[in-house]
């Protein structure tokens, strides 16, 4: 019976404070990638050149421009990391189980390693005997290479920290809105009617799990595309070089741009594009088909949160077109970048949302 595995979850309790902290640092999180692209977008990450001081203080004496931009974003940084320390150790000390507390402790663990590629993202283009050391470890051939690896890792953390704080901020849910969230009305749904329906949550668990999974994927891309500055390397849109797919034995390569940029690395960087493009695709197929079955359960919070995920994919699809038709407009860069994070913690909620009858009940 569904009943019965809703019930079990009212056998967690959850203190609200907990519910409402873990709401706000996912909250933060989305707040803290978007600040991550305004300094991308605004090509600010070597405005200040140490780390973790700002010009060897705590608050650069000269505060505009890129200099502001960078270093907003290392204060909503440690705010964030702040708000997580506080809710891994609110974890720690409630009545959760333990699988709960280890997801606390393991974002902590990401936001802290998130700021330490950071730091080296900076150190590795500023500080001589940091390149050096890095070169060495990584066998990588130039520091622009290090720089474009610490900065896809840092931005791949901060997508880690976003789906475990939004999980988390699910699972503390006090215990009747649990029930509610996990779609589980208090009804009776048994017989074939009640195996038809774990079928289809069975069905849109495996949906879930693969839309996170592109999600993920598309947000590595768009961050290899940004730092690799590949965002306009497919000048229109939705078409490629006025093909639905790039012509890439005979791309519009110039040998004389200023950029002194190689056919070879042109041809990856509109590889990576177009990947980025077709992805996002596959992505809004994917959620359509999760829309079609969440459609057929009787379960109104996961239908509230498939029309979230169509309406912000139908948005996401502008904006990355406007990105293109506006030449990277920073507000539109933002705003893509932003829900693009949002997609990805809606995605793990509508996957726990599938779990959590099952993981209450064996916790309990």
């Amino acid at each position: 019976m569904i009943t019965e595995r809703a019930e079990t979850i009212t056998h967690q309790p959850f203190n609200k404070w907990l519910h409402w902290l873990a709401i706000s640092v996912a909250a933060m999180s989305v707040i803290l990638i978007a600040a991550g692209a305004l300094v991308t977008s605004t090509k600010s990450g070597d405005a200040i050149p140490d780390w973790p001081t700002s010009y060897g203080a705590l608050i650069p004496s000269y505060l505009a421009g890129g200099v502001l931009f960078e270093w907003s974003h290392r204060v909503i940084a440690g705010f964030t990391a702040l708000l997580v320390f506080a809710l891994a150790l609110a974890l720690v000390f409630s009545s959760a189980p333990r699988w709960l507390k280890w997801m606390g402790i393991l974002a902590l663990l990401a936001i802290v390693a998130q700021a330490v590629l950071g730091g080296l993202r900076v150190l590795v283009v500023s500080h001589e005997r940091v390149q050096e050391v890095a070169l060495t470890v990584t066998k990588a051939n130039h520091p622009d290479t290090l720089r474009i690896l610490f900065a896809v890792a840092h931005a791949t953390l901060a997508q880690i920290v976003l789906a475990l704080t939004f999980a988390i901020a699910l699972f503390t849910k006090p215990a009747l809105e649990k029930v509610r969230s996990a779609g589980c009305e208090v009804q009776e749904v048994g017989g074939q009617k009640g195996e038809t329906v774990l079928f289809r949550l069975n069905r849109l668990r495996y949906t879930t799990v693969a839309l996170i999974a592109l999600i993920f994927a598309q947000l590595i891309l768009g961050a290899i595309m940004r730092h690799m500055e590949a965002g306009l390397i497919i000048p229109d849109f939705p078409t490629s070089f006025g093909k639905v797919v790039p012509p890439f034995g005979n791309l519009p390569f110039d040998p004389n741009n200023p950029t002194r940029m190689t056919y070879s690395e042109f041809a990856f960087k509109v590889a990576v594009n177009f990947a980025h493009r077709l992805n996002g695709f596959v992505i809004a197929i994917v959620i359509f088909v999760l829309f079609g079955i969440v459609k057929s359960l009787p379960f109104a919070q996961l239908k509230r949160l498939g029309k979230w995920l169509v309406s912000l994919v139908v948005l996401q699809v502008a904006l990355g077109g406007l990105s293109v038709w506006t030449g990277l407009a920073v507000p539109v860069t933002i705003a893509h970048v932003a829900v693009g994070a949002t997609l990805l913690g809606l995605s793990v909620l509508a996957f726990c949302q599938t779990f959590t009858q099952e993981k209450a009940k064996a916790t309990a």
